[in-house]
C-alpha cells in the first residue's frame, strides 16, 4: 500500500487471493477500474475497488455471468433479483443432473445396451402426464372387457405415479424401474390373470362379502403367518396347521363362503395369484415415487400361508 492508501495490482491479487492476470482481466472489462496510476505507470486500486473485486469474485463463484455482474455493479439489477434468478437456474440444473445420475446408476446397476440406455433416458424425461398415461394404459389393457368391482376399479385408477416437481434420485430410479416393470410382458400377463380371477369370482358369486373385510383378513395373514415365519415355524409343521385353520375360517367368513374343500382350492388359487413378487414390487415402487412410506412386503407371509394351506389340505401346488 502506498502513502495514499492505494494498492498495486500485485497487492490486490495477494489480498483477494486472485491471480494478477484475473485482476487485470476484470479491470480491463471495466468491472474494477483502477483509481489511478503510480509514477511508474502501474495501476492503483483503493479499498472500494477491493470490495468490488470481492463481490465480482463471489458472484462468479456462484455461477453468475459477467454481463449480469456488470449490471449488479452498475445498479441496473439488484442482488436479490440476481439471486432469485440464479436459484431458479440452479434448480433446473440440479433436476437435470439428478435425471442423469438416476439413468446412469440404473444402467450401472442393471446393465444396458445402447437401446437400453436410450430408453431409460427417454423414460426419465417423460412429463407427469406421460408417466400417468403409461400406467393408465396398463390398467386399461389388463382390465379391458372385465367386470371389475367398482370400488376396486376406482382405486386402481387413482394409484398413478406422481413424481414431485423436485424428485430425489431414488424417486427417479424407482420410476425407471416401475416403467420397465410395466412394459414387461410377463408382468402384464400376471396382472391380467389376477384381474380375470377377480372378475370371474365377481361374476360367479364366489367372491362375496365386502372389500374392507377382505383387507382385514389379509392383514391377519401378515400378522399370523408373518409371526410364524419370524418364529421359525415351518409351514408344513403341525403348529402351522392351527394357523391355517384360523386363517381359512377368517377368509371363509369374510367371503361369506363355507369352509369346505372347494373353498380351500379356490382360496389357494387366489392366494397363489395374489402373492406375486412383481406386483408387490410395483406397489412399493409406486409408494416411493409418490412420496408415501412403503408398506411391509406381504408376499413372504402370503407364500408361507399358501404352502401351509397346501400341506394341510393336500392341495397340489400345480393345481
Amino acid at each position: 500500500m502506498n502513502d495514499d492508501g492505494l494498492h498495486t495490482i500485485g497487492e490486490v491479487a495477494r489480498l483477494t487471493g486472485l491471480s494478477v492476470p484475473t485482476v487485470r482481466f476484470y479491470s480491463d472489462e471495466g468491472l474494477v477500474p483502477p483509481v489511478g496510476r503510480s509514477p511508474g505507470g502501474y495501476r492503483l486500486y483503493d479499498d472500494e475497488a477491493l470490495c468490488r473485486l470481492e463481490l465480482v469474485r463471489t458472484l462468479r463463484d456462484l455461477g453468475v455471468d459477467l454481463a449480469t455482474v456488470t449490471r449488479v455493479l452498475t445498479h441496473a439489477q439488484s442482488l436479490a433479483d440476481v439471486a432469485e434468478r440464479q436459484v431458479a437456474a440452479l434448480e433446473t440444473q440440479i433436476r437435470t443432473l439428478r435425471i442423469r445420475q438416476a439413468v446412469l446408476r440404473q444402467v450401472a446397476t442393471h446393465g444396458a445396451d445402447a437401446a437400453g440406455i436410450a430408453r431409460a433416458n427417454r423414460l426419465a424425461r417423460l412429463t407427469a402426464e406421460q408417466r400417468r398415461q403409461t400406467v393408465t394404459d396398463l390398467i386399461g389393457e389388463t382390465t379391458r372387457g372385465l367386470d371389475m368391482e367398482p370400488g376396486f376399479a376406482a382405486y386402481l385408477r387413482s394409484m398413478l405415479p406422481d413424481l414431485p416437481d423436485d424428485p430425489t434420485v431414488e424417486q427417479i430410479e424407482a420410476w425407471l424401474e416401475l416403467a420397465h416393470l410395466v412394459g414387461d410382458p410377463s408382468f402384464r400377463d400376471s396382472v391380467r390373470r389376477a384381474f380375470e380371477r377377480h372378475a370371474a369370482d365377481r361374476s360367479s358369486g364366489a367372491d362375496q362379502g365386502d372389500p374392507e373385510r377382505w383387507r382385514q383378513v389379509e392383514r391377519t395373514v401378515a400378522d399370523l403367518a408373518g409371526g410364524a415365519m419370524a418364529d421359525g415355524i415351518s409351514p408344513t409343521s403341525v403348529p402351522a396347521q392351527a394357523i391355517v385353520e384360523e386363517l381359512v375360517a377368517a377368509f371363509a367368513a369374510a367371503h361369506r363362503r363355507e369352509d369346505d374343500a372347494e373353498f380351500r382350492i379356490w382360496l389357494a388359487e387366489r392366494v397363489r395369484i395374489g402373492a406375486d413378487p412383481q406386483v408387490s414390487r410395483y406397489w412399493r415402487l409406486l409408494a416411493l415415487i409418490n412420496g408415501r412410506p412403503p408398506k411391509s412386503d406381504p408376499v413372504p407371509a402370503a407364500r408361507w400361508f399358501l404352502t401351509a394351506l397346501e400341506a394341510a389340505t393336500g392341495i397340489r401346488p400345480d393345481r
